[in-house]
């Protein structure tokens, strides 16, 4: 179980220090990235609002892996991120229309296709394997835990239930007012 946890975390780092700076790089160099984006094959419309799109959700799944409660959608959005980027790569590596731009921002502009393919197939691995261990973690977590983990981790009953807790006899009965 441990083990796990030390995987879960290194790859929670890992995903945050690749979706943060990669849209923090599309917002600083936003018109050469907007402008990668209008090159790419689809129609200039199309291109101008995902370079809007685009970086501010990388943005968002980046801060969602912040919260322990946001978790599952971070590892979710950032799985289905990383199918769409393989699969629009796959088809840039198989030429199906030609030579284009990368759109991916100065973090990776170095990269060949193939090689950029390569490391979204890794990140969709470390993905995947995130959101396992998300929902592992989740599936194996005690009611209590879970409630804990909700409250950030503030236990307000002093260990006890909220059926154990001793209330002072003068707070069970309260005297009722007479009526005159």
């Amino acid at each position: 179980m441990k083990a796990k946890k030390i995987i879960y975390q290194i790859i929670l780092i890992t995903l945050m220090a690749l979706w943060i700076p990669i849209s923090l790089d599309k917002f600083m160099n936003y018109e050469l990235f907007k402008s990668a984006m209008i090159q790419q094959p689809f129609s200039d419309q199309l291109g101008e609002s995902l370079a809007y799109i685009l970086p501010a959700l990388e943005l968002a799944v980046g801060l969602l892996f912040i919260l322990p409660k946001t978790r599952l959608w971070a590892f979710s959005l950032s799985s289905l991120l990383m199918v769409a980027f393989v699969a629009y790569v796959s088809l840039a590596v198989l030429k199906v229309w030609g030579k284009i731009p990368c759109g991916c921002g100065l973090v990776f502009h170095q990269l060949g296709w193939v090689s950029h393919l390569w490391l979204n197939i890794g990140f969709l691995l470390i993905s995947l394997l995130g959101l396992a261990l998300e929902l592992y973690f989740h599936k194996n977590e005690t009611p209590k835990s879970r409630i804990l983990k909700n409250s950030a981790d503030i236990d307000f009953t002093g260990g006890q239930s909220v059926n154990e807790t001793k209330v002072p006899v003068e707070l069970k009965t309260i005297p009722r007012l007479q009526k005159e």
